[in-house]
């Protein structure tokens, strides 16, 4: 029994999508070479023809000689049109039986994966790859843009300001050790006038003068 010949589709990664879309808004290639690649995606040059430059030529975005199909890239940068280009790319490289089976596969993309994993014989890895792309071009949306880097995470500089508030959080609630530091009370001063009649005993005045200490001294 002969052996099923392996099929493989586009694997472009989505972030390289949505990167070279933006350059081709700036200014469209007439050849878009390994060097035009590792330039604009900042990669190595092998590793740009393998990932990039193979998945374009089954996208139809170049030719076998790298050579920009200028009216479908024009259509494929503009926001009005994109919808449109993405599903005529959709429809000139997956089979029919795929786009009916599962034709938004943003909500079912196990269903996709599976697809891809059975059709093709290929591994996870690679499958879900596949999966991805076959997501953006069956079922565009612009507002996808945010797989284009893990916006869920937090940058370097939010989880710092996350850890500052967090220690500043923990002080204030942690309580303080030993005796709390007393602060400067405000002087007061109190002038007394006082006066006895020339005719007081001794034993008087001392009278008066233990009378005020007990009630302004508290003795």
């Amino acid at each position: 029994m002969p052996k099923k010949e392996k099929t493989s589709f586009p694997m472009l990664p989505i972030k390289h999508w949505w990167t070279l879309r933006d350059r081709f808004k700036t200014s469209i290639p007439g050849v878009v070479s390994a060097t035009y690649i590792s330039t604009v995606l900042n990669m190595k040059e092998k590793s740009a023809y393998a990932n990039v430059i193979l998945p374009l030529k089954m996208l139809g975005l170049i030719d076998e000689e790298n050579r920009t199909n200028q009216d479908l890239a024009v259509a494929w940068r503009d926001d009005e049109r994109y919808e449109e280009v993405c599903q005529k790319i959709a429809q000139s490289i997956y089979p029919t039986e795929l786009l009916e089976a599962v034709p938004k596969p943003a909500s079912n993309r196990d269903a996709v994966e599976r697809w891809f994993a059975n059709f093709t014989g290929s591994g996870a890895p690679a499958v879900k790859r596949m999966a991805a792309l076959y997501a953006i071009l069956a079922q565009p949306d612009l507002s996808s843009r945010s797989e284009r880097t893990p916006s869920a995470l937090p940058t370097r500089e939010s989880k710092s300001t996350s850890r500052t508030t967090h220690k500043k959080s923990a002080k204030k609630a942690t309580p303080p050790e030993g005796p709390e530091p007393v602060g400067e009370l405000p002087g007061i001063a109190i002038n007394l006038q006082i006066h006895i009649s020339s005719d007081a005993t001794p034993d008087q005045i001392d009278a008066i003068f233990e009378s005020m200490a007990k009630h302004i001294y508290k003795k």
